[in-house]
């Protein structure tokens, strides 16, 4: 069995990975700065102006598909399905995935803790009671729903329409989020910036997996049909 060559999707993926941590930076130094104040505003002002009692019910599902529970026990369903399916190395990735998007989400926002969602107001003293930078619904739904896209693609397990709906996913939620006066522009854009790299994390860590395997495999062939012939052989290398 020939071990697939992986150096040219590794490295598109560390690339994403690195794309993604400097758009975030950026991202959050423009929201430390206050720069992004003024097309925030701007967003929220239109959206909250064009809000119809129709689209609050169509926006209702993305919302409940947002929910962390919810989507964490779909992955970690997702997940036990993989590896009981004899699919370890996707398993692994599915598995790791809502985990980092979990951490990543509480550690940016505590941590950066910038400003308070738009719904909120502004606090008396200035202080950021509710942190709202990055999105974390946005960073969870990003990662699961673009690596869990990549995996079931590689893995010969998703059908176009279950893709396509699963790249959607994200942005449908971010949209929703911002439409619900729930998180400012910013907010989302950070979302979705840091749940790209961490699915882009989750894509390394099944491709160096699902290399692993395959090179054991292929060296567990080699050493089956190599190995008996060599022991039909004498020393001076002919038949016995």
């Amino acid at each position: 069995m020939a071990v697939r060559n992986d150096a040219a999707p590794r490295a598109a993926a560390a690339l994403l990975l690195f794309g993604a941590a400097t758009l975030f930076a950026v991202l959050a130094r423009r929201v430390a700065g206050a720069q992004s104040e003024p097309l925030d505003q701007h967003v929220r002002d239109w959206t909250q102006q064009h809000r119809r009692p129709l689209i609050d019910v169509a926006v209702r599902p993305v919302t409940l598909l947002s929910i962390p529970i919810l989507v964490v026990s779909m992955t970690t369903a997702l997940s036990l399905w993989l590896h009981r399916e004899r699919r370890a190395s996707a398993a692994r990735a599915v598995g790791f995935t809502p985990l980092v998007a979990a951490l990543s989400a509480e550690c940016l926002t505590r941590f950066l803790s910038l400003r308070n969602p738009p719904h909120a107001g502004d606090s008396p003293h200035g202080e950021v009671k509710d942190p709202s930078f990055p999105s974390g619904h946005t960073i969870g739904v990003t990662a699961e729903g673009l690596s869990i896209a990549y995996i079931l693609y590689q893995e010969d397990l998703g059908r176009p329409a279950v893709l396509a709906a699963l790249i959607a996913w994200p942005l449908l939620v971010g949209v929703a989020r911002v439409y619900r006066d729930r998180h400012w522009l910013s907010d989302v854009l950070g979302g979705w910036s840091a749940g790209v790299g961490v699915a882009a994390a989750a894509i390394l860590l099944y491709q160096r997996s699902s290399h692993s395997s395959a090179s054991g495999i292929s060296s567990a062939h080699t050493r089956h049909f190599v190995f008996p012939i060599d022991a039909e052989l004498s020393p001076a290398g002919k038949p016995g």
